[in-house]
């Protein structure tokens, strides 16, 4: 639990070019994958509370990082998705964390490197499943 702590810690730690605080990089990163969303179907793909993402997304909206734009199905309400200048800040973002835990991993084995992929993938799974289970009693 220690490690994985201090594993979080460091991932989320800020660089120094970061344009973008890391707990803004889910949303950002879901919207990229994903499209528009309505805030409501963006706050249920984040496991978030919806009053939660809606001040993450003014935040992000008021630096340019998102767009709004009228739902098409509903004129009522709205969509976001990310700017150009928010896939910018969010594939920098990307490209330092990658390239630091490139330079950690760069002595490990390929047979190193694909058992910790490996690992890392089912623990998720596992966790994930573990989530649902509790959810569903």
């Amino acid at each position: 639990m220690t490690a994985m702590m201090s594993l979080g810690r460091r991932l989320r730690q800020r660089f120094a070019d970061d344009q973008i605080d890391f707990s803004s990089l889910p949303l950002l990163k879901t919207l990229q994958c994903e499209g528009p969303l309505r805030l409501s179907v963006l706050a249920t793909r984040l496991e978030l509370d919806a009053s939660t993402v809606s001040r993450h997304v003014r935040h992000l909206e008021d630096r340019g990082l998102l767009v709004r734009a009228d739902d098409p199905e509903d004129r009522r309400a709205s969509r976001v998705t990310v700017s150009e200048r928010g896939k910018a800040c969010l594939e920098e973002a990307a490209r330092t964390r990658r390239a630091m835990i490139a330079s950690v991993l760069d002595h490990w084995s390929d047979d190193d490197r694909e058992q910790l992929r490996v690992l890392l993938t089912r623990f998720q799974g596992d966790l994930s499943s573990s989530q649902s289970l509790r959810e569903n009693t």
